[in-house]
């Protein structure tokens, strides 16, 4: 038992490096289909990636060493169905005539591995029916495939990494964990009366997808900065950009200076461009936003923003808010040297620092009270919308009145 809940430990401790490679597709597919990230199903999916964590490494841990496993003589794999039980039962030596005798088999090695593989798939079973709406026969099938895939990791010596099996596969493993999904199907109502149905939960997603978040705006944005920087990489190291290249050849105490203005200015022509007249080409959406069913609008009208409102928005947000501590650095190493020049550019530095700290003061009262409007939607006169139809509420709430009918 020692042996399980180090494995199972193990598993846990290392869940949150699983969890964190797996948040952003799942967050992505989660925006992109509902427009909302609900705690509940979030919990139950990732209790789903935990659980299958925990059985594979109860399958290939403790890693024996593979000098040891290469001297190793014994067999590789149990074909025969049932072994384990003429076992269970020669070992408890049993008297058919004599039930008293039956209860010897709880005390054998054979019957504990019987039961832990039951065990260890009952909850498969579970999530089968629970949250992925599976039926008797396609959860019967997925646990097999599931429990063969167990021998199969066995068979192969953890997928080639040993020179030879280090444990028996076993036929009766795969009866047993087979056995195990069943009876998780079979019992699955019992939680299922407690939990809210995946119907509900789609349900209360698509109604919090009509409201739009700051974490789905952020996302939206990411995707938008993240085709950006893509595509500024192959420029610079494929296209023949012969003046990038002598920036970097520059002096060395001009060079990050000149760097630094050469960037901005790139910079703020892709902000005009790409979010500026993009949005406004494309009736307020840019490669983001649309991907996560967003829109911006006009306030006043709900109407497609026009050419200023796009060029403000974005103008304030990322030309003026979000580089405003850099803005307001460079400013002062320009002016090094000259009285009046530097007095300016600590004013506007100062200018700068308070609508930045006034920016991100605005964005957490936001984030708390979805009250007040952001400082770049304020002076533009624009919002985002949420554009997911309404068809899919309509289609989740028709499911769930039939479910509770029935």
């Amino acid at each position: 038992m020692g042996i399980y809940l180090h494995t199972i430990r193990t598993a846990v401790l290392f869940f949150p490096f699983v969890a964190l490679l797996f948040t952003l597709p799942y967050m992505f597919v989660q925006y992109r289909r509902f427009g909302a990230i609900l705690f509940l199903r979030t919990m139950v999916v990732y209790s789903f990636i935990l659980y299958m964590m925990c059985i594979y490494f109860l399958v290939v841990l403790p890693l024996p060493d593979v000098e040891a496993v290469s001297k190793m003589t014994g067999r590789t794999i149990q074909l025969i169905p049932f072994t384990q039980f003429a076992g269970m039962i020669q070992k408890a030596e049993i008297v058919w005539t004599d039930i008293s005798t039956y209860k010897r088999v709880i005390g054998t090695s054979e019957f504990f591995q019987a039961i832990a593989n039951i065990a260890m798939t009952i909850p498969f079973g579970i999530y089968m029916r629970y949250y992925f709406k599976c039926r008797f026969k396609k959860t019967l099938i997925l646990t097999f495939l599931l429990t063969l895939s167990f021998e199969m990791i066995q068979l192969s010596g953890l997928l080639g990494i040993y020179p030879r099996p280090y444990r028996l596969a076993d036929v009766d493993d795969l009866i047993t964990n087979t056995l195990g999904g069943v009876i998780g199907y079979l019992v699955a109502p019992l939680p299922m009366k407690i939990l809210p149905s995946k119907e509900r939960m789609d349900i209360v997603s698509y109604t919090r997808g009509a409201q739009v978040s700051v974490t789905r705006r952020v996302f939206a944005a990411a995707i938008d900065w993240i085709l950006i920087v893509i595509a500024a990489v192959f420029a610079v190291t494929v296209l023949p950009l012969n003046r990038v290249r002598g920036l970097l050849l520059a002096p060395q105490d001009e060079r990050a200076l000149h760097i630094l203005l050469w960037f901005f200015c790139v910079y703020s022509i892709v902000v005009i461009v790409y979010f500026g007249v993009g949005t406004w080409i494309f009736r307020g959406r840019t490669i983001g936003k649309w991907t996560l069913h967003l829109r911006t609008v006009d306030r006043r009208t709900d109407g497609r923003p026009k050419l200023w409102q796009c060029l403000v928005r974005y103008g304030i947000l990322y030309v003026v808010v979000f580089p405003a501590p850099v803005i307001g650095l460079t400013a002062i190493m320009l002016a090094q040297g000259k009285r009046l020049m530097m007095v300016l550019a600590i004013f506007g530095a100062v200018i700068l620092a308070a609508i930045y700290i006034v920016f991100w003061l605005l964005l957490a009262v936001h984030v708390f009270t979805h009250s007040n409007q952001l400082l770049h939607g304020k002076l533009s006169m624009t919002r985002n919308i949420s554009t997911l139809s309404t068809k899919h509420l309509a289609d989740q709430e028709v499911k769930q009145r039939t479910k509770e009918s029935t």
